[in-house]
């Protein structure tokens, strides 16, 4: 596995309202193919530029394989993850999140990362703008990372075991983990 030291957030500039109804996988299957057509029409890349994609009701889709380096920033694609959020078309990087996502793709970006970083350390979040003169994702990525940060538990003795409770459906990262599982076999 190869070195992970940034998390990147981008947005696809698409409408708030661009193909609703379709399923994330239709709309991932259309940046791919928005990535991949030979220029001057396409990128001409070799496969879709993010590793994740996270849909307006909060799925999470699985783009280019993590092992390998993606196609999202000029220049800081090796040892960077992006992942883009759908939306943000017309947006400015001076705007607030939530002027053109929603909470669900909020949720949904902060167990991603939360799970990343547990899998690769507690690396740096930015956004393309970070990197490039772009507007993209449309807010300043560190900024709401760092405001919305959940608060960290004090260290105190640990807790005995709760005792069992009945079985409730998944919430948080699991839940997160969960789409994203299905929405891999619904590729498949």
């Amino acid at each position: 596995m190869r070195k992970i030291t940034e998390i990147i957030v981008h947005c696809t500039a698409t409408r708030a309202d661009w193909w609703a109804g379709k399923r994330t996988s239709e709309k991932v299957r259309e940046i791919k193919r928005w990535h991949v057509t030979p220029k001057p029409e396409g990128r001409g890349w070799s496969d879709i530029g993010y590793h994740f994609l996270i849909d307006r009701d909060g799925t999470i889709a699985k783009g280019r394989d993590i092992a390998r380096d993606g196609a999202h920033v000029q220049g800081r694609n090796a040892g960077t993850i992006g992942i883009s959020l759908f939306g943000g078309h017309g947006s400015s990087e001076t705007d607030r999140f939530e002027e053109h996502f929603t909470p669900e793709q909020d949720a949904a970006l902060r167990n991603l990362i939360a799970d990343l970083r547990e899998q690769f350390g507690n690396v740096p979040v930015t956004g393309h703008n970070q990197d490039a003169a772009k507007a993209c994702p449309g807010f300043n990525a560190p900024a709401w990372f760092a405001r919305k940060a959940p608060p960290k538990p004090p260290v105190s003795a640990p807790k005995p075991p709760a005792a069992p409770s009945p079985a409730k459906p998944a919430t948080g990262r699991l839940a997160v983990l969960l789409r994203l599982l299905a929405a891999m076999f619904r590729k498949g």
